[in-house]
């Protein structure tokens, strides 16, 4: 009996959570997972369905529906859906679904209140796990050039480092990703991580710099121990430019000794670095300290550049499936979306998505059109064009060097400059 009350209170803690946060996609996706728990699977249906509203991009969200349908027996119904996810993810076949759905049928015990709400999160974490692990270029829309350009200069040389010696061509040191925010450096350095077969460890700010004198040397040098100890091992840096910020406008000396640890970890002094590759990500490659971008350090630097029209049209096409729709114009909507991001499509169909959804609140249900797709163009913008015009700033007045050249090729191809 204690047991059924501890469930009942669980469900209304969450609930309440819920009204106070209604746009946490994680603790919705808690909540479907305890729903089904206790063999809700109508209401857990409309919780996953909102989820998948919200984030339609989000793979999660539409294995949960899938789960919900199984359970409702919806076979049909929980295939399309799992397809959804997989188109996302790269998920590999049926049995992934089939052992989810084990997982998610009730217990004949009650579940203590910890347990249930750990349970749940633990699931969801492991579906995002799975997408992450089988994450590769082949998942990646568009952007041929750039992996072929990756794979020469950073796999491959990984992969066969005998073959690349006997040219004299190395594969120690760093590769720096860099370009316009929300175009993908994370997804390809996890992807890199994947096609070279290596573990792969992500370092954030957070992770290094702290308060006490010292602690972010320490931090950073730990994580360097850590990948030679996981060997193969990826090491990925994001925003380097807060790690490694030129040491001519660091203001405070901490942020110099951050630097000098970091390039004593990337020459490996005293250390062996062979089997880790270390990649890193700005947006800010101009503040980054000029002694990292040395022979041996990230002497190699790739610029990621925002999708061209077909990976647009793509990109489309993959993040409209299942949602409805009358006959849309992909090619024309993805060459209106010229210097859209990745994550400024996501947007532009969420905008679009309101304007149909309005309708449908006022009785005239319909799908999404070329109108609402307009409307959405009409309040939103590319995100990567400040981007643009900073680096374009920085090829005319402090690229002598070379260093950008291949944002000036891609600047004078869009007319930029």
């Amino acid at each position: 009996m204690d047991g059924g009350r501890e469930e009942i209170d669980t469900m209304k803690e969450l609930e309440q959570a819920l009204l106070r946060a209604p746009f946490d996609h994680g603790l919705r996706q808690t909540y479907v997972q305890a729903l089904l728990e206790q063999a809700r699977a109508p209401d857990a249906q409309a919780q996953a369905e909102l989820l998948c509203q919200q984030q339609p991009g989000d793979a999660r969200g539409w294995v949960l529906q899938a789960l919900c349908q199984l359970r409702q027996n919806r076979h049909e119904q929980a295939m399309s859906d799992y397809e959804r996810a997989r188109s996302l993810t790269g998920f590999e076949p049926e049995q992934e679904l089939e052992h989810l759905a084990a997982q998610a049928l009730p217990r004949e015990s009650a579940t203590p209140k910890l347990q249930l709400v750990a349970a749940a999160s633990a699931r969801v974490q492991a579906i995002q796990q799975v997408a992450e692990d089988k994450l590769r270029f082949s998942s990646i829309v568009g952007m041929e050039a750039l992996k072929k350009t990756i794979r020469l200069k950073i796999i491959e040389p990984f992969l066969n480092p005998g073959l690349f010696q006997r040219f004299r061509m190395g594969s120690g040191g760093g590769i720096l990703l860099y370009g316009p925010p929300g175009c993908g450096k994370t997804m390809l350095a996890r992807a890199v991580a994947n096609e070279c077969k290596a573990g792969f460890i992500s370092v954030g700010i957070a992770d290094v710099l702290a308060m006490w004198m010292g602690e972010s040397e320490r931090n950073l040098a730990a994580m360097f121990e850590r990948a030679r100890r996981d060997a193969p091992c990826v090491l990925f840096f994001d925003e380097l430019d807060a790690l490694a910020y030129a040491r001519s406008k660091a203001a405070a000396s901490s942020a110099r000794t951050v630097v000098n640890e970091f390039l004593s970890q990337l020459d490996g002094l005293g250390r062996d670095n062979k089997g880790v590759l270390v990649l890193a990500a700005t947006n800010m490659p101009w503040d980054v300290d000029d002694a990292m971008k040395r022979p041996g350090r990230f002497s190699r630097q790739v610029f990621v550049a925002p999708p061209d029209a077909a990976a647009r049209a793509e990109m489309l096409r993959i993040k409209l499936l299942g949602v409805p729709a009358d006959a849309l114009d992909l090619q024309a909507l993805a060459a209106r979306a010229e210097h859209y991001s990745g994550a400024d499509i996501d947007g532009l169909i969420e905008l679009a998505k309101e304007s149909a959804l309005a309708d449908g609140l006022e009785g005239r249900e319909r799908g999404l059109n070329m109108t609402d797709f307009e409307l959405a163009f009409s309040s939103q913008q590319p995100s990567t064009l400040e981007w643009l015009r900073t680096v374009r700033n920085v090829v005319r007045y402090a690229g002598e060097d070379g260093s950008f050249k291949e944002v000036e090729s891609y600047l004078k191809k869009a007319k930029l400059l």
